[in-house]
């Protein structure tokens, strides 16, 4: 907006009120210096947030690298529920022969793995409650020994189990310590998971599996 004629004729006439040059120039160095503060200081800050997402993405990518190092051997130890690939007499009786049933587990890597413990799983269904049981401790499961059997049958399966169940509709999820001393939970799903309970509570964790 252009100055009005009058206001001219004023400052003109008045010059005294525009202040002198010194005056002028240092409050335009003021401006100048706040300014150049203001631009190091938004360049400052860009500058953190890059190093501090560097770091940030560094130190996740360690935790990463450090939790699959973790993982290693316990990602090799499989469990599943099947049936033998072949069928046992039954009653010593020529042509009376049935599956053997139940929990299996591989130690596919270079190294044993400790106190496993398989836990059997019922579904509820209308005629019956959902139930888990397991039939003892492995102590030691040794690597590269091929597929071992924990039988469905014993003292703690349920008595009402049919034989629908028993041949292929439960599930299984294992609980076992690998060679660094650290517990490990397979659970029904196939997941993995990392477990800090100790040894009085690990039926409790397979109970909620």
């Amino acid at each position: 907006m252009p100055l009005s004629p009058d206001l001219l004729l004023y400052l003109a006439t008045r010059p005294w009120e525009l202040g002198d040059l010194a005056t002028w120039l240092g409050a335009t160095a003021n401006v100048a210096t706040v300014i150049l503060a203001l631009a190091a200081a938004l360049v400052g800050y860009r500058v953190y947030k890059v190093e501090s997402g560097r770091d940030a993405r560094a130190e996740r990518e360690r935790r990463e690298r450090a939790a699959d190092e973790r993982r290693v051997q316990a990602s090799l130890i499989s469990v599943w529920y099947g049936r033998s690939a072949e069928s046992t007499p039954l009653f010593g009786r020529s042509g009376w022969s049935a599956y053997n049933w139940g929990g299996w587990i591989v130690n596919a890597s270079d190294s044993p793995v400790y106190d496993a413990t398989l836990r059997f799983h019922r579904l509820s269904t209308p005629t019956s409650a959902a139930a888990s049981w397991t039939n003892g401790v492995i102590r030691v499961v040794p690597p590269y020994r091929g597929e071992l059997l924990v039988s469905v049958n014993g003292e703690a399966a349920p008595d009402d189990l049919t034989d629908d169940e028993r041949n292929g509709d439960l599930e299984v999820s294992l609980l076992f310590r690998d060679a660094a001393g650290r517990r490990w939970l397979r659970d029904r799903r196939g997941y993995l998971h990392e477990k800090g309970t100790p040894p009085d509570l690990m039926a409790t964790a397979m109970v909620l599996a």
